[in-house]
Protein backbone atom coordinates (compact mmCIF):
# COMPACT_ATOMS: atom_id res chain seq x y z
CA UNK A 1 0.00 0.00 0.00
CA UNK A 2 1.52 3.39 -1.13
CA UNK A 3 1.69 5.98 1.47
CA UNK A 4 0.04 9.38 2.41
CA UNK A 5 1.43 11.39 -0.48
CA UNK A 6 3.00 14.40 1.22
CA UNK A 7 1.31 17.56 2.02
CA UNK A 8 2.01 19.91 -0.97
CA UNK A 9 2.99 23.45 0.28
CA UNK A 10 0.82 26.40 -0.30
CA UNK A 11 2.63 28.59 -3.00
CA UNK A 12 4.35 31.56 -2.03
CA UNK A 13 2.16 34.55 -4.35
CA UNK A 14 2.07 38.09 -2.92
CA UNK A 15 -0.75 38.85 -0.50
CA UNK A 16 -2.60 40.81 -3.69
CA UNK A 17 -2.72 37.64 -5.23
CA UNK A 18 -4.01 35.66 -2.72
CA UNK A 19 -6.43 38.18 -1.44
CA UNK A 20 -8.21 38.52 -5.17
CA UNK A 21 -8.28 34.09 -5.01
CA UNK A 22 -9.98 34.22 -1.98
CA UNK A 23 -12.29 37.09 -2.79
CA UNK A 24 -13.69 35.00 -5.88
CA UNK A 25 -14.34 31.84 -3.71
CA UNK A 26 -18.14 31.71 -2.16
CA UNK A 27 -18.86 31.29 1.15
CA UNK A 28 -19.52 28.09 1.33
CA UNK A 29 -16.24 26.79 0.45
CA UNK A 30 -14.78 27.10 3.76
CA UNK A 31 -18.24 26.92 5.19
CA UNK A 32 -18.93 23.32 4.35
CA UNK A 33 -15.48 22.08 6.65
CA UNK A 34 -13.73 25.33 8.24
CA UNK A 35 -11.06 23.82 9.63
CA UNK A 36 -9.50 24.81 5.58
CA UNK A 37 -9.20 28.03 7.36
CA UNK A 38 -6.48 26.50 9.36
CA UNK A 39 -3.59 25.37 6.83
CA UNK A 40 -1.54 27.95 7.93
CA UNK A 41 -0.68 30.81 10.23
CA UNK A 42 -0.26 33.27 6.70
CA UNK A 43 -3.10 31.41 5.02
CA UNK A 44 -5.08 31.73 8.13
CA UNK A 45 -3.84 35.60 8.70
CA UNK A 46 -5.37 36.20 4.46
CA UNK A 47 -7.85 33.62 4.26
CA UNK A 48 -10.29 34.45 7.19
CA UNK A 49 -10.65 38.16 6.63
CA UNK A 50 -11.36 37.70 3.20
CA UNK A 51 -14.41 34.79 4.84
CA UNK A 52 -15.64 35.48 8.24
CA UNK A 53 -17.55 39.03 6.67
CA UNK A 54 -19.77 36.52 4.02
CA UNK A 55 -20.68 33.98 6.16
CA UNK A 56 -24.47 33.22 6.27
CA UNK A 57 -26.08 31.47 9.39
CA UNK A 58 -28.77 29.96 7.53
CA UNK A 59 -31.62 28.03 10.07
CA UNK A 60 -29.50 24.88 9.42
CA UNK A 61 -26.04 26.05 10.37
CA UNK A 62 -27.87 27.80 13.39
CA UNK A 63 -29.21 24.39 14.11
CA UNK A 64 -26.33 22.09 13.61
CA UNK A 65 -24.13 24.77 16.06
CA UNK A 66 -26.56 24.97 18.73
CA UNK A 67 -27.66 21.01 18.70
CA UNK A 68 -24.41 18.71 17.65
CA UNK A 69 -21.88 17.45 19.32
CA UNK A 70 -18.79 16.70 17.30
CA UNK A 71 -14.69 16.99 17.50
CA UNK A 72 -15.06 19.27 14.20
CA UNK A 73 -17.66 21.46 15.72
CA UNK A 74 -16.45 21.40 18.97
CA UNK A 75 -13.41 23.02 16.88
CA UNK A 76 -14.90 25.24 14.62
CA UNK A 77 -16.67 26.72 17.37
CA UNK A 78 -13.52 27.64 19.56
CA UNK A 79 -12.06 28.73 15.84
CA UNK A 80 -15.18 31.12 15.57
CA UNK A 81 -15.23 32.21 19.31
CA UNK A 82 -11.79 33.36 19.35
CA UNK A 83 -11.53 35.57 16.05
CA UNK A 84 -15.24 36.02 14.59
CA UNK A 85 -16.04 40.17 14.39
CA UNK A 86 -19.39 39.57 12.04
CA UNK A 87 -22.16 37.39 11.88
CA UNK A 88 -24.65 37.63 9.16
CA UNK A 89 -27.83 35.78 10.27
CA UNK A 90 -30.55 34.78 7.03
CA UNK A 91 -33.65 33.76 7.27
CA UNK A 92 -35.59 32.93 3.59
CA UNK A 93 -39.34 32.87 4.92
CA UNK A 94 -41.32 29.70 5.83
CA UNK A 95 -40.97 25.83 4.71
CA UNK A 96 -43.28 24.26 2.02
CA UNK A 97 -44.94 22.84 5.15
CA UNK A 98 -46.78 26.17 6.33
CA UNK A 99 -46.22 28.85 3.24
CA UNK A 100 -48.65 26.57 0.84
CA UNK A 101 -47.80 25.76 -2.95
CA UNK A 102 -47.51 29.45 -4.30
CA UNK A 103 -43.77 29.26 -3.28
CA UNK A 104 -41.29 26.69 -2.87
CA UNK A 105 -40.15 28.27 0.06
CA UNK A 106 -36.94 27.17 2.18
CA UNK A 107 -37.13 23.63 4.00
CA UNK A 108 -34.83 24.34 6.52
CA UNK A 109 -37.20 26.68 8.28
CA UNK A 110 -40.13 23.86 7.53
CA UNK A 111 -37.47 21.48 9.65
CA UNK A 112 -36.24 23.52 12.04
CA UNK A 113 -37.49 25.23 14.96
CA UNK A 114 -36.05 28.72 13.79
CA UNK A 115 -37.27 31.11 17.16
CA UNK A 116 -35.80 28.59 19.57
CA UNK A 117 -32.60 27.98 17.71
CA UNK A 118 -32.22 32.11 17.42
CA UNK A 119 -32.18 32.13 20.88
CA UNK A 120 -30.24 29.78 21.30
CA UNK A 121 -27.62 30.91 18.96
CA UNK A 122 -27.86 34.69 20.52
CA UNK A 123 -26.53 32.83 24.09
CA UNK A 124 -24.08 31.18 21.94
CA UNK A 125 -23.04 34.91 20.65
CA UNK A 126 -22.64 36.24 24.06
CA UNK A 127 -18.88 33.90 24.37
CA UNK A 128 -18.16 35.78 21.19
CA UNK A 129 -16.15 38.46 22.84
CA UNK A 130 -14.63 39.81 19.68
CA UNK A 131 -17.91 40.12 18.37
CA UNK A 132 -18.83 43.83 17.21
CA UNK A 133 -21.33 43.71 14.06
CA UNK A 134 -24.36 41.78 13.41
CA UNK A 135 -26.25 41.53 10.41
CA UNK A 136 -29.62 39.93 10.98
CA UNK A 137 -31.02 39.89 6.97
CA UNK A 138 -35.17 38.59 6.61
CA UNK A 139 -35.06 38.17 2.82
CA UNK A 140 -38.61 37.60 0.54
CA UNK A 141 -40.64 34.12 1.16
CA UNK A 142 -41.35 33.89 -2.70
CA UNK A 143 -37.92 35.45 -4.69
CA UNK A 144 -39.25 34.42 -7.79
CA UNK A 145 -42.51 37.08 -7.09
CA UNK A 146 -41.38 39.63 -4.07
CA UNK A 147 -44.85 40.76 -4.45
CA UNK A 148 -46.86 38.23 -3.88
CA UNK A 149 -49.68 38.99 -1.86
CA UNK A 150 -50.26 35.44 -0.82
CA UNK A 151 -47.08 35.81 1.09
CA UNK A 152 -47.04 35.77 4.54
CA UNK A 153 -45.29 37.59 7.94
CA UNK A 154 -43.40 34.84 9.29
CA UNK A 155 -40.59 36.43 12.15
CA UNK A 156 -41.61 36.67 15.37
CA UNK A 157 -40.29 39.17 17.61
CA UNK A 158 -39.43 36.80 20.41
CA UNK A 159 -36.50 35.82 17.58
CA UNK A 160 -35.26 39.29 17.27
CA UNK A 161 -35.77 40.25 21.24
CA UNK A 162 -32.33 38.64 21.94
CA UNK A 163 -30.30 39.86 19.53
CA UNK A 164 -31.59 43.48 20.57
CA UNK A 165 -31.03 43.31 24.12
CA UNK A 166 -28.61 40.78 25.15
CA UNK A 167 -25.36 41.02 22.85
CA UNK A 168 -24.34 44.49 25.23
CA UNK A 169 -20.76 43.72 23.08
CA UNK A 170 -21.82 44.07 19.92
CA UNK A 171 -21.79 48.05 18.42
CA UNK A 172 -23.29 47.83 15.29
CA UNK A 173 -26.28 45.90 13.91
CA UNK A 174 -28.09 45.87 10.43
CA UNK A 175 -31.66 44.85 10.21
CA UNK A 176 -33.07 44.13 6.97
CA UNK A 177 -36.25 43.09 7.67
CA UNK A 178 -37.36 44.31 3.85
CA UNK A 179 -39.61 40.30 3.07
CA UNK A 180 -41.28 40.64 6.61
CA UNK A 181 -42.93 42.36 9.22
CA UNK A 182 -41.54 41.56 12.85
CA UNK A 183 -44.99 39.63 14.24
CA UNK A 184 -45.96 39.91 17.86
CA UNK A 185 -45.97 37.44 20.83
CA UNK A 186 -48.93 35.17 20.70
CA UNK A 187 -48.48 34.90 24.44
CA UNK A 188 -50.85 37.62 26.10
CA UNK A 189 -49.28 37.21 29.12
CA UNK A 190 -46.33 39.07 27.50
CA UNK A 191 -45.47 42.63 28.35
CA UNK A 192 -43.64 43.35 25.25
CA UNK A 193 -45.26 45.86 23.07
CA UNK A 194 -46.52 44.12 19.62
CA UNK A 195 -45.06 47.64 17.71
CA UNK A 196 -41.35 46.96 17.03
CA UNK A 197 -40.44 50.32 16.59
CA UNK A 198 -40.18 50.81 20.21
CA UNK A 199 -37.84 47.79 20.13
CA UNK A 200 -35.23 49.86 18.30
CA UNK A 201 -35.57 52.44 20.27
CA UNK A 202 -33.17 51.58 22.95
CA UNK A 203 -30.46 50.90 20.00
CA UNK A 204 -29.59 54.59 20.10
CA UNK A 205 -28.12 54.61 23.45
CA UNK A 206 -26.24 51.61 22.77
CA UNK A 207 -24.95 51.29 19.32
CA UNK A 208 -22.69 53.23 17.39
CA UNK A 209 -23.54 52.01 13.87
CA UNK A 210 -27.54 51.20 12.76
CA UNK A 211 -28.77 50.12 9.34
CA UNK A 212 -32.18 49.81 9.62
CA UNK A 213 -34.10 48.78 6.17
CA UNK A 214 -37.94 47.76 7.34
CA UNK A 215 -41.01 47.07 5.27
CA UNK A 216 -42.86 49.06 8.22
CA UNK A 217 -41.82 51.62 9.94
CA UNK A 218 -42.53 55.15 11.54
CA UNK A 219 -40.79 57.88 13.47
CA UNK A 220 -41.34 55.75 16.78
CA UNK A 221 -38.16 54.00 15.98
CA UNK A 222 -35.92 57.22 15.94
CA UNK A 223 -36.54 58.43 19.36
CA UNK A 224 -34.23 58.01 22.02
CA UNK A 225 -35.56 56.69 25.32
CA UNK A 226 -36.33 59.24 28.17
CA UNK A 227 -33.38 59.88 30.10
CA UNK A 228 -30.94 57.99 27.90
CA UNK A 229 -28.00 59.83 25.91
CA UNK A 230 -27.55 58.66 22.16
CA UNK A 231 -24.42 56.73 21.50
CA UNK A 232 -24.97 56.67 18.03
CA UNK A 233 -22.28 57.50 15.62
CA UNK A 234 -23.95 56.41 12.15
CA UNK A 235 -27.14 55.74 11.35
CA UNK A 236 -28.66 54.34 7.53
CA UNK A 237 -32.71 54.19 7.27
CA UNK A 238 -33.29 52.41 4.04
CA UNK A 239 -37.07 53.39 2.98
CA UNK A 240 -36.34 51.71 -0.56
CA UNK A 241 -36.89 48.01 -0.48
CA UNK A 242 -35.52 46.44 -3.77
CA UNK A 243 -36.99 46.28 -7.14
CA UNK A 244 -40.17 44.20 -5.54
CA UNK A 245 -42.27 45.27 -8.60
CA UNK A 246 -42.23 46.91 -11.86
CA UNK A 247 -45.85 47.59 -12.11
CA UNK A 248 -45.96 49.26 -8.78
CA UNK A 249 -43.27 51.63 -7.17
CA UNK A 250 -45.14 51.82 -3.97
CA UNK A 251 -44.21 48.27 -3.15
CA UNK A 252 -40.96 49.25 -3.36
CA UNK A 253 -41.20 51.39 -0.33
CA UNK A 254 -41.40 51.14 3.23
CA UNK A 255 -44.80 52.01 4.32
CA UNK A 256 -45.91 53.32 7.49
CA UNK A 257 -46.91 51.10 10.75
CA UNK A 258 -50.43 49.62 11.01
CA UNK A 259 -49.68 50.48 14.26
CA UNK A 260 -51.03 54.16 13.70
CA UNK A 261 -54.32 52.72 12.10
CA UNK A 262 -56.14 55.16 9.69
CA UNK A 263 -56.61 54.73 6.28
CA UNK A 264 -54.09 53.39 3.81
CA UNK A 265 -50.28 53.71 5.04
CA UNK A 266 -48.25 55.39 3.23
CA UNK A 267 -44.22 56.26 2.63
CA UNK A 268 -43.61 57.49 5.96
CA UNK A 269 -40.67 59.77 4.03
CA UNK A 270 -41.54 63.66 5.47
CA UNK A 271 -42.25 61.69 9.16
CA UNK A 272 -38.70 60.04 9.06
CA UNK A 273 -37.19 63.04 7.51
CA UNK A 274 -38.40 65.36 10.43
CA UNK A 275 -37.73 63.15 13.04
CA UNK A 276 -33.67 62.31 11.35
CA UNK A 277 -32.93 65.97 11.21
CA UNK A 278 -33.70 66.31 15.01
CA UNK A 279 -31.80 62.65 15.73
CA UNK A 280 -29.13 63.87 14.32
CA UNK A 281 -28.45 66.78 16.70
CA UNK A 282 -27.81 64.34 19.57
CA UNK A 283 -25.47 61.79 17.51
CA UNK A 284 -21.90 61.41 18.95
CA UNK A 285 -19.27 61.74 15.75
CA UNK A 286 -19.14 61.44 13.13
CA UNK A 287 -22.86 62.41 12.73
CA UNK A 288 -23.57 60.49 9.46
CA UNK A 289 -27.26 60.18 9.51
CA UNK A 290 -28.62 58.96 5.58
CA UNK A 291 -32.30 58.38 4.19
CA UNK A 292 -32.32 56.12 1.19
CA UNK A 293 -35.39 56.36 -0.79
CA UNK A 294 -37.42 55.87 -3.72
CA UNK A 295 -37.68 59.08 -5.55
CA UNK A 296 -40.93 59.98 -8.11
CA UNK A 297 -38.79 59.87 -10.77
CA UNK A 298 -37.56 55.74 -10.45
CA UNK A 299 -34.29 56.80 -9.24
CA UNK A 300 -32.77 55.93 -5.69
CA UNK A 301 -31.81 58.54 -3.58
CA UNK A 302 -29.61 59.20 -0.67
CA UNK A 303 -30.10 62.08 1.70
CA UNK A 304 -28.11 63.53 4.13
CA UNK A 305 -29.73 64.48 7.93
CA UNK A 306 -26.95 66.85 8.69
CA UNK A 307 -26.23 69.09 5.50
CA UNK A 308 -30.39 68.57 3.84
CA UNK A 309 -28.75 67.38 0.21
CA UNK A 310 -30.07 64.53 -1.66
CA UNK A 311 -27.99 63.01 -4.09
CA UNK A 312 -28.61 60.12 -6.66
CA UNK A 313 -27.15 56.37 -5.80
CA UNK A 314 -25.12 55.85 -9.04
CA UNK A 315 -24.92 51.80 -7.74
CA UNK A 316 -28.54 51.55 -8.36
CA UNK A 317 -30.37 51.23 -11.80
CA UNK A 318 -33.20 53.49 -12.16
CA UNK A 319 -36.81 52.03 -12.50
CA UNK A 320 -38.88 52.79 -15.59
CA UNK A 321 -42.18 53.26 -14.15
CA UNK A 322 -45.70 52.56 -15.65
CA UNK A 323 -47.40 55.40 -17.57
CA UNK A 324 -49.66 55.78 -14.52
CA UNK A 325 -46.71 57.45 -12.15
CA UNK A 326 -45.69 60.01 -15.30
CA UNK A 327 -47.62 62.71 -13.44
CA UNK A 328 -45.49 61.97 -11.03
CA UNK A 329 -42.24 62.04 -12.17
CA UNK A 330 -41.55 65.85 -11.38
CA UNK A 331 -42.50 66.40 -8.10
CA UNK A 332 -39.87 66.54 -5.19
CA UNK A 333 -39.00 63.61 -2.71
CA UNK A 334 -40.36 65.76 0.44
CA UNK A 335 -42.68 67.77 1.11
CA UNK A 336 -42.60 71.70 1.72
CA UNK A 337 -44.07 71.88 5.19
CA UNK A 338 -42.87 68.65 6.67
CA UNK A 339 -40.51 70.28 9.07
CA UNK A 340 -43.30 72.03 10.78
CA UNK A 341 -44.98 69.15 11.92
CA UNK A 342 -45.06 68.10 15.91
CA UNK A 343 -45.07 64.41 16.46
CA UNK A 344 -47.44 63.59 19.01
CA UNK A 345 -49.78 60.25 19.60
CA UNK A 346 -51.87 61.20 16.57
CA UNK A 347 -49.16 61.91 14.32
CA UNK A 348 -49.35 59.53 10.97
CA UNK A 349 -53.21 58.79 11.48
CA UNK A 350 -55.06 59.30 8.27
CA UNK A 351 -51.75 59.57 6.01
CA UNK A 352 -50.65 62.95 6.61
CA UNK A 353 -47.32 61.98 5.91
CA UNK A 354 -47.03 61.16 1.62
CA UNK A 355 -44.28 59.72 -0.42
CA UNK A 356 -45.01 62.12 -3.38
CA UNK A 357 -45.88 65.61 -2.09
CA UNK A 358 -47.25 68.51 -4.57
CA UNK A 359 -44.29 70.86 -2.95
CA UNK A 360 -41.15 71.17 -2.86
CA UNK A 361 -39.38 72.02 0.73
CA UNK A 362 -37.75 75.39 1.73
CA UNK A 363 -34.40 74.14 3.90
CA UNK A 364 -33.61 71.26 1.32
CA UNK A 365 -31.67 72.40 -1.92
CA UNK A 366 -33.16 71.64 -5.05
CA UNK A 367 -31.71 68.13 -7.03
CA UNK A 368 -30.07 68.83 -10.20
CA UNK A 369 -31.38 65.73 -12.12
CA UNK A 370 -28.40 66.21 -14.91
CA UNK A 371 -25.10 66.29 -12.78
CA UNK A 372 -26.86 63.82 -10.27
CA UNK A 373 -26.42 65.68 -7.09
CA UNK A 374 -27.78 69.21 -5.01
CA UNK A 375 -26.56 72.54 -5.44
CA UNK A 376 -26.39 75.31 -3.26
Amino acid sequence: MDPDPAPVPIPRLPSEIWLMILESLPPSFFQKDIRRLALSKRWYSLAFPAFYPRIEFTPRVISRLVHRKSASLDRSRALLRNSLRCVNIVLDGLGRANYGTRSPGNPDVAVFDTPANLARFSLMLLEFRELNEVRFAARWPNPAWRADPLARDYLPLRSLEPYLGLLTHVTALDLDLCGTDVLPDRDSSSSSSGHFCEHVRPLLSRLRTLRLRMRTVCHMALWPLEGQAVTLGELTLGLYLGRVSESNPKLNSSRTCRYWGGGAPTVPMDEMRARMRALVKDMVAPRRAEMVHLASSGEVHVWDASTGVCVRDWSEKPMQLPLCFESEFSRPCFSKHADDWEFDNDVGIGGIFTSYPDEASDDDQPYDTKNGDSSP
